[in-house]
């Protein structure tokens, strides 16, 4: 059975306690909300909630007062409200991310991982800050969205590897919606706050002014231009140090980077993005990076095209109408995660990670299997299946291949696998030679 996929929709004003709490009771008639009680608690390791009420204090009060109003609607403690929804050291599994600003628009993909995606959209207008309308991750955290004047940003995860103490990203992309109203003012703050971890900012404005703030705790540097792409690694010579190995970030930034330069306009951006076949478009949902959502903002008119899954059709957003008082009309959005070309089938593939050095595979099915981080090294197949496996960052140092193998449509790197060892019998009488 495909993965149906379903996105809450949740609109909240008032004073920032009255967002909180509204969240919370929204949250709770929803069909994960009612299975909430049933959640373990999440308690990051060392966490102190003075400390996190001192960040909070000095860098987001409004989320300060937001999480009272979260644990009463909850009806947890704040502390643990504090732990598990602001700016606790929770570990975040890898996430890829694709954003184009070209043209007056900003469009992108979020790709993350099924079981940690929250699957609210929320619209807020908090006393005091900044309306905005984006994807929650976490209750007061959000991954992109657009505010009431039009500034847009989205996080893309470089890397984990050099974490230190400092804001996680879900409560800077927050913080930015809340405070700031055009890309300099961004800007300007992202080069202030203390960043826990490595990733980039993707920024457009009302007026059309784009960047890419490529932040890690040890520098931020800024890309300006009037079409610019970005992924999850970073382009600055001094910043590429913090890069993991990421060969779908890499193949990824050249189609955005053609996209900015062809200027789409909005609903061939949405295409171009969310279409299943897209190269953008991300299929790993096993292995925690497959498309969630696409959108695509008009920050001058404050409209925002929007879907779930794959080959979505778009619901659109005036989000300035929403500002002035009307509902968005707007219960939930509803796609296909994979969308109709590759529709995601959690039963589908298996993914092979063995534990410990037991790496024999005998008489086993392992058809559509994915190999991902794995090393092989030693491993013995035997009488084994592996139509339709993929292999991604294997180290198969030491492997043998005998006899009785088929190698119909097999490739590696692209290249016929039985194209390679036809060139390689014609070349090898010649080297003997």
């Amino acid at each position: 059975m495909t993965k149906p996929w379903r996105v809450d929709v949740l609109e909240c004003r008032g004073s920032s306690y009255d967002v909180g709490k509204q969240m919370a009771d929204a949250f709770l008639k929803t069909t994960r909300g009612r299975a909430y009680a049933r959640r373990k608690e999440r308690r990051p390791f060392a966490f102190s909630l003075r400390n996190a009420e001192a960040a909070l204090k000095t860098w987001a009060p409004n989320v300060w007062e937001e999480l009272h109003g979260l644990a009463s609607g909850l009806k947890i403690p704040l502390e643990r409200a504090v732990a598990e929804y602001s700016n606790a050291r929770l570990r975040y599994p890898p996430r890829g991310c694709s954003a184009v600003m070209s043209a007056g628009l900003y469009g992108r993909n979020y790709d993350y991982d099924v079981g940690h995606y929250d699957r609210i959209l929320v619209a807020v207008q908090p006393k005091g800050v900044h309306a905005s309308i984006g994807f929650s991750d976490r209750f007061t955290g959000r991954l992109d969205g657009m505010n009431e004047h039009g500034l847009c940003v989205g996080l893309h995860q470089v890397s984990q590897a050099a974490s230190r103490p400092g804001l996680v990203c879900i409560l800077i992309v927050r913080i930015v919606l809340d405070q700031c109203a055009t890309t300099r003012e961004a800007v300007t703050l992202l080069r202030r706050i203390p960043h826990g971890q490595s990733f980039n900012y993707s920024l457009i404005d009302a007026g059309g002014s784009a960047a890419v703030v490529e932040a890690s705790p040890a520098a931020v540097v800024v890309r300006e231009g009037e079409q610019l792409g970005c992924s999850n690694h970073f382009l600055s010579p001094s910043q590429q140090a913090f890069n993991r190995r990421n060969p779908g970030s890499y193949r990824h930034l050249p189609a955005l980077e053609k996209f900015a330069r062809e200027r789409l306009a909005a609903d061939r951006l949405f295409k171009a993005l969310n279409d299943s076949l897209s190269p953008v478009f991300d299929h790993r949902y096993t292995t925690g990076s497959g498309t969630m959502h696409t959108i695509v903002c008009t920050p001058a008119e404050r409209l925002m095209q929007i879907g779930v899954g794959g080959d979505a059709t778009p619901s659109n957003i005036d989000f300035s109408s929403w500002v002035r008082g009307r509902p968005l009309g707007l219960d939930a959005l509803t796609g296909q995660l994979g969308g109709t070309a590759k529709p995601f089938d959690p039963g589908r593939r298996v993914i092979v990670k063995p534990e410990g050095p037991a790496k024999a595979f005998i008489g086993t099915r392992l058809d559509n299997a994915l190999f991902r981080d794995v090393t092989l090294a030693n491993a013995s197949f035997a009488n084994v299946s592996l139509a339709g496996a993929k292999f991604d960052d294997i180290d198969f140092s030491n492997t043998v291949i005998t006899s009785n193998c088929n190698f119909n449509g097999m490739q590696i790197a692209g290249v016929g696998v039985r194209e390679l060892l036809a060139a390689y019998a014609q070349r090898r009488p010649e080297e003997q030679a």
